[in-house]
């Protein structure tokens, strides 16, 4: 969107820590980038969430002072407290309006236990509510987040929200669909290593797969506060055989990986729209996933659905493309 934006002729600056600067320059490197912390960086504690916190606190100070001025309007990219308060403090400062994005509702996600968590779903509340008070807008991803949203300002006692659904996009001219002959392994995982992302199911799901086929491979992208956890896994059950963990990778090297694959795997138990399974739709790949509502409404008849949390007909399902290559090279 941002890319969008600049191609219009717009001025485009993202206000983040220092340490996301050679990402967010590498994906729009026609943005400005301002810096709201240069000294603190967990990128390699990962699995600590509370080491990011000085970070937050950075942020919510610098909003009190940066940006100066120039800009029309300012977009709160989710509803995580940080996000919201530095987004209405900015506006407020000068004189602007402010805008969210909704891009999932936590307080449907019944696996958000423990003190992080609670932080979050305060920060959630409180977002709501400032954003149903002062925004001039409330973007949801899909019209599942919609409804959610809608259902969260209820319990809140809040009036109705007057909200849009603008959906999500990926630049297509990034992604390759690779003939047969130029694939180099079965099944590939992206996404966040996290609880909700389904990380916890793969070892199980792959050690069935790896029964009816012994010489399958996977392929694993992302990086996240349980991608140590799940890797202890696949070592203890003697699974990382054919099996790579890559982390995070820059954006060109992840595309590349996607359209390797023959099988893309999700195993997410919530999406607010899907970017893994969109991107791996880009690349052409057979997709095997849990079945969640958004997917019904985003991607109809587009994947192979199994029921949330059912490991063995997961297996079976990418076992059954393994062995009808036509079907993976169909997509």
């Amino acid at each position: 969107m941002a890319n969008v934006w600049v191609d219009e002729g717009h001025q485009v600056d993202f206000l983040s820590g220092h340490v996301a600067h050679k990402q967010l320059g590498a994906l729009a490197p026609k943005c400005g980038l301002l810096s709201s912390d240069n000294y603190f960086d967990a990128t390699a504690h990962m699995d600590q969430s509370w080491r990011h916190f000085p970070a937050y606190a950075r942020r919510c100070l610098s909003a009190l002072r940066l940006p100066k001025k120039g800009y029309d309007i300012i977009y709160a990219t989710c509803p995580f407290v940080v996000e919201t308060y530095c987004a209405r403090k900015i506006a407020g400062r000068l004189g602007v309006p402010w805008v969210i994005k909704i891009q999932h509702v936590l307080s449907t996600q019944a696996q958000r236990t423990g003190l992080i968590n609670r932080l979050l779903l305060w920060g959630e509340t409180k977002s709501a509510k400032w954003a149903n008070r002062d925004a001039a807008k409330i973007f949801c991803l899909s019209p599942p987040v919609s409804r959610d949203y809608k259902v969260l300002e209820e319990q809140l006692g809040l009036e109705a929200s007057d909200t849009e659904t603008i959906g999500s996009s990926i630049n297509l001219d990034q992604f390759s669909v690779l003939p047969e002959s130029e694939k180099k392994y079965d099944v590939v995982f992206l996404g966040r290593m996290h609880l909700l992302k389904g990380v916890f199911d793969l070892p199980d799901v792959w050690a069935q797969v790896r029964i009816g086929c012994p010489e399958a491979t996977l392929t694993v992208i992302g990086e996240g506060p349980h991608r140590g956890a799940v890797m202890a896994q696949f070592a203890e059950r003697g699974l990382m055989d054919g099996v790579r963990f890559v982390g995070s990778v820059p954006e060109g090297e992840k595309n590349r990986l996607l359209s390797e694959a023959r099988i893309g795997l999700s195993l997410s138990s919530e999406e607010g729209w899907g970017l893994a399974v969109n991107e791996y739709l880009a690349c052409g790949l057979s997709v095997v996933a849990y079945d969640l509502p958004v997917f019904h409404e985003v991607f109809p008849d587009l994947l192979q659905l199994v029921p949330l949390g059912e490991k063995a007909l997961a297996a079976q399902t990418v076992l059954e493309l393994l062995a009808n290559p036509d079907i993976c090279e169909e997509g």
